[in-house]
Protein backbone atom coordinates (compact mmCIF):
# COMPACT_ATOMS: atom_id res chain seq x y z
CA UNK A 1 0.00 0.00 0.00
CA UNK A 2 1.46 3.68 -1.12
CA UNK A 3 2.13 5.88 1.29
CA UNK A 4 0.71 9.25 1.43
CA UNK A 5 3.51 11.74 0.83
CA UNK A 6 4.39 13.81 3.60
CA UNK A 7 3.31 17.72 3.67
CA UNK A 8 5.65 19.57 2.83
CA UNK A 9 3.68 22.76 2.26
CA UNK A 10 1.64 25.01 4.53
CA UNK A 11 0.57 28.07 3.04
CA UNK A 12 0.21 30.49 5.73
CA UNK A 13 -1.39 34.75 4.54
CA UNK A 14 1.25 36.71 5.76
CA UNK A 15 1.35 40.95 4.85
CA UNK A 16 4.37 41.94 2.35
CA UNK A 17 4.88 45.14 4.29
CA UNK A 18 4.81 47.03 7.07
CA UNK A 19 5.26 46.04 10.42
CA UNK A 20 3.71 42.86 10.05
CA UNK A 21 5.59 42.20 7.02
CA UNK A 22 5.90 38.48 6.81
CA UNK A 23 3.91 37.84 10.26
CA UNK A 24 0.45 36.34 10.41
CA UNK A 25 -1.78 40.06 11.04
CA UNK A 26 -5.18 36.93 12.26
CA UNK A 27 -2.59 35.39 14.74
CA UNK A 28 -0.13 38.78 15.77
CA UNK A 29 -2.78 41.02 16.43
CA UNK A 30 -5.37 38.93 17.85
CA UNK A 31 -2.76 37.83 20.33
CA UNK A 32 -2.20 41.46 20.94
CA UNK A 33 -5.42 42.16 21.64
CA UNK A 34 -6.07 38.81 24.00
CA UNK A 35 -2.90 39.66 26.22
CA UNK A 36 -3.70 43.37 26.06
CA UNK A 37 -6.96 43.00 27.45
CA UNK A 38 -5.84 40.31 30.01
CA UNK A 39 -3.26 42.87 31.58
CA UNK A 40 -5.77 45.96 31.23
CA UNK A 41 -8.01 43.81 33.50
CA UNK A 42 -5.80 42.14 35.42
CA UNK A 43 -4.30 46.25 36.13
CA UNK A 44 -7.74 47.78 36.11
CA UNK A 45 -9.86 45.08 38.30
CA UNK A 46 -7.41 43.03 40.46
CA UNK A 47 -9.46 41.92 42.96
CA UNK A 48 -12.22 40.56 40.39
CA UNK A 49 -9.21 39.19 37.92
CA UNK A 50 -7.41 37.31 41.05
CA UNK A 51 -10.73 35.68 41.88
CA UNK A 52 -11.76 34.35 38.50
CA UNK A 53 -7.91 32.80 37.52
CA UNK A 54 -8.18 31.53 41.01
CA UNK A 55 -11.37 29.82 40.70
CA UNK A 56 -10.18 28.26 37.37
CA UNK A 57 -6.72 27.54 38.50
CA UNK A 58 -8.70 25.85 41.33
CA UNK A 59 -11.50 23.56 38.68
CA UNK A 60 -8.48 22.69 36.61
CA UNK A 61 -6.49 21.39 39.65
CA UNK A 62 -9.59 19.80 40.86
CA UNK A 63 -10.87 17.87 37.72
CA UNK A 64 -7.66 17.61 35.55
CA UNK A 65 -4.81 17.15 37.83
CA UNK A 66 -4.58 12.94 37.24
CA UNK A 67 -5.28 13.55 33.86
CA UNK A 68 -2.24 16.55 33.66
CA UNK A 69 0.17 13.07 35.85
CA UNK A 70 -0.97 10.36 33.52
CA UNK A 71 -0.21 12.91 30.16
CA UNK A 72 3.48 14.14 31.80
CA UNK A 73 4.05 10.51 32.42
CA UNK A 74 2.90 9.60 28.63
CA UNK A 75 5.76 12.48 27.53
CA UNK A 76 8.32 11.03 29.39
CA UNK A 77 7.53 7.51 27.62
CA UNK A 78 7.79 9.21 23.97
CA UNK A 79 11.42 10.81 24.71
CA UNK A 80 12.64 7.78 25.86
CA UNK A 81 11.41 5.97 22.65
CA UNK A 82 12.59 8.50 20.49
CA UNK A 83 16.03 8.71 21.90
CA UNK A 84 16.43 4.68 21.92
CA UNK A 85 14.70 3.78 18.34
CA UNK A 86 17.49 4.19 15.78
CA UNK A 87 15.48 5.31 13.09
CA UNK A 88 14.51 8.70 15.55
CA UNK A 89 17.36 8.83 17.62
CA UNK A 90 19.88 9.49 15.20
CA UNK A 91 17.10 11.38 13.04
CA UNK A 92 19.04 14.91 11.49
CA UNK A 93 16.54 17.72 12.43
CA UNK A 94 17.30 19.67 8.48
CA UNK A 95 17.68 18.64 5.43
CA UNK A 96 20.21 16.48 4.12
CA UNK A 97 23.80 18.16 4.16
CA UNK A 98 22.49 20.55 7.09
CA UNK A 99 25.34 21.62 9.80
CA UNK A 100 24.30 22.91 13.28
CA UNK A 101 24.19 27.15 13.59
CA UNK A 102 25.31 27.22 16.79
CA UNK A 103 28.10 24.95 19.44
CA UNK A 104 26.76 23.25 21.59
CA UNK A 105 27.77 25.89 24.10
CA UNK A 106 25.98 28.81 22.43
CA UNK A 107 23.31 26.76 22.29
CA UNK A 108 23.22 25.79 26.41
CA UNK A 109 23.74 29.61 26.61
CA UNK A 110 20.88 30.85 24.79
CA UNK A 111 18.35 27.74 26.29
CA UNK A 112 19.67 28.52 29.64
CA UNK A 113 19.57 32.67 29.95
CA UNK A 114 16.15 32.62 27.75
CA UNK A 115 13.62 32.08 30.79
CA UNK A 116 15.05 28.67 32.32
CA UNK A 117 17.99 30.96 34.28
CA UNK A 118 15.41 32.80 35.82
CA UNK A 119 12.94 29.77 36.60
CA UNK A 120 16.13 27.88 38.13
CA UNK A 121 17.86 30.85 40.33
CA UNK A 122 14.29 31.37 41.04
CA UNK A 123 12.48 28.07 42.10
CA UNK A 124 15.64 26.31 43.10
CA UNK A 125 15.12 28.09 46.79
CA UNK A 126 11.24 28.89 46.45
CA UNK A 127 9.79 25.69 45.65
CA UNK A 128 11.42 23.29 47.82
CA UNK A 129 10.57 25.73 51.02
CA UNK A 130 6.94 25.78 49.55
CA UNK A 131 6.78 22.49 49.48
CA UNK A 132 8.61 21.97 52.97
CA UNK A 133 5.32 23.87 54.21
CA UNK A 134 2.94 21.23 52.30
CA UNK A 135 2.84 19.24 49.45
CA UNK A 136 0.55 15.96 48.58
CA UNK A 137 2.89 13.76 51.45
CA UNK A 138 1.47 15.98 54.09
CA UNK A 139 -2.06 16.32 52.65
CA UNK A 140 -1.98 12.37 53.08
CA UNK A 141 -0.29 12.04 56.66
CA UNK A 142 2.92 10.31 55.20
CA UNK A 143 5.13 13.55 56.66
CA UNK A 144 4.55 16.87 58.67
CA UNK A 145 5.17 20.47 57.73
CA UNK A 146 7.95 22.46 58.33
CA UNK A 147 9.37 19.61 60.25
CA UNK A 148 12.29 17.42 59.28
CA UNK A 149 10.46 14.38 58.13
CA UNK A 150 9.61 16.29 55.69
CA UNK A 151 12.59 17.82 53.88
CA UNK A 152 13.03 14.76 51.72
CA UNK A 153 9.55 14.59 50.41
CA UNK A 154 9.89 18.73 49.53
CA UNK A 155 12.42 17.84 47.43
CA UNK A 156 11.18 15.06 45.67
CA UNK A 157 8.17 16.99 44.46
CA UNK A 158 10.46 19.83 43.47
CA UNK A 159 12.14 17.15 41.23
CA UNK A 160 9.19 16.13 40.23
CA UNK A 161 8.19 19.67 38.64
CA UNK A 162 12.18 20.52 37.63
CA UNK A 163 13.09 16.88 36.54
CA UNK A 164 13.25 14.31 33.73
CA UNK A 165 8.92 15.30 33.21
CA UNK A 166 9.89 18.94 32.71
CA UNK A 167 12.16 18.35 30.38
CA UNK A 168 10.59 15.95 28.62
CA UNK A 169 7.56 18.50 28.07
CA UNK A 170 10.18 21.09 26.89
CA UNK A 171 11.91 18.48 24.37
CA UNK A 172 8.33 17.47 22.70
CA UNK A 173 8.12 20.95 21.56
CA UNK A 174 10.93 21.25 20.95
CA UNK A 175 11.38 18.61 18.66
CA UNK A 176 8.17 18.98 16.92
CA UNK A 177 8.89 22.59 16.03
CA UNK A 178 12.63 21.70 14.70
CA UNK A 179 11.21 18.84 12.72
CA UNK A 180 8.24 20.50 10.80
CA UNK A 181 10.37 23.51 10.61
CA UNK A 182 13.81 22.50 9.28
CA UNK A 183 12.88 19.03 7.75
CA UNK A 184 9.41 19.65 6.17
CA UNK A 185 10.39 23.07 5.43
CA UNK A 186 7.11 23.96 7.07
CA UNK A 187 6.30 27.65 9.18
CA UNK A 188 7.99 27.74 12.87
CA UNK A 189 4.92 27.86 13.80
CA UNK A 190 3.02 24.99 16.83
CA UNK A 191 0.10 25.09 13.82
CA UNK A 192 3.09 23.38 11.71
CA UNK A 193 3.25 20.59 14.37
CA UNK A 194 -0.20 19.24 13.87
CA UNK A 195 0.45 19.40 10.25
CA UNK A 196 0.02 15.24 9.98
CA UNK A 197 -3.46 15.43 12.13
CA UNK A 198 -5.41 17.87 9.81
CA UNK A 199 -3.46 18.63 6.98
CA UNK A 200 -4.16 21.90 4.73
CA UNK A 201 -6.40 22.87 7.04
CA UNK A 202 -4.20 24.74 9.32
CA UNK A 203 -3.79 27.31 6.28
CA UNK A 204 -6.87 28.50 7.21
CA UNK A 205 -8.65 30.36 10.91
CA UNK A 206 -8.19 27.06 12.26
CA UNK A 207 -4.26 27.42 12.15
CA UNK A 208 -4.85 30.76 13.32
CA UNK A 209 -6.40 29.95 16.50
CA UNK A 210 -3.80 27.04 17.27
CA UNK A 211 -1.03 30.03 17.33
CA UNK A 212 -3.09 32.77 18.72
CA UNK A 213 -4.02 29.95 21.54
CA UNK A 214 0.23 29.46 21.51
CA UNK A 215 1.00 32.79 21.67
CA UNK A 216 -1.30 34.13 24.72
CA UNK A 217 -0.09 30.55 26.45
CA UNK A 218 3.30 31.39 25.79
CA UNK A 219 3.70 35.17 26.75
CA UNK A 220 1.61 34.45 29.69
CA UNK A 221 3.90 31.77 30.90
CA UNK A 222 6.86 33.52 29.95
CA UNK A 223 5.57 37.02 31.94
CA UNK A 224 5.18 34.92 34.98
CA UNK A 225 8.68 33.49 34.93
CA UNK A 226 9.89 37.00 34.76
CA UNK A 227 7.60 38.39 36.86
CA UNK A 228 8.84 35.70 39.92
CA UNK A 229 12.62 36.10 38.87
CA UNK A 230 12.20 39.92 39.33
Amino acid sequence: MATKPALMNLPIETSDTGFYSGFSKDVTISAKILVSALIIWAVVFPENASNVLSALNSFLLTNFASWYIFVIAFYVVVCLLFALVPSSGKLLLGRPGDTPEFSNFSWFSMMFGAGIGIGMLTFATAEPIYHFGNNPDVIRGLSTGYEADNVRAAYRWSFLHWGVSAWACYALVGLALAYFSYRRNLSLTIRSDLAPLFGKSLSGPVGSIIDIVAVVATVLGVAQTLGFGV
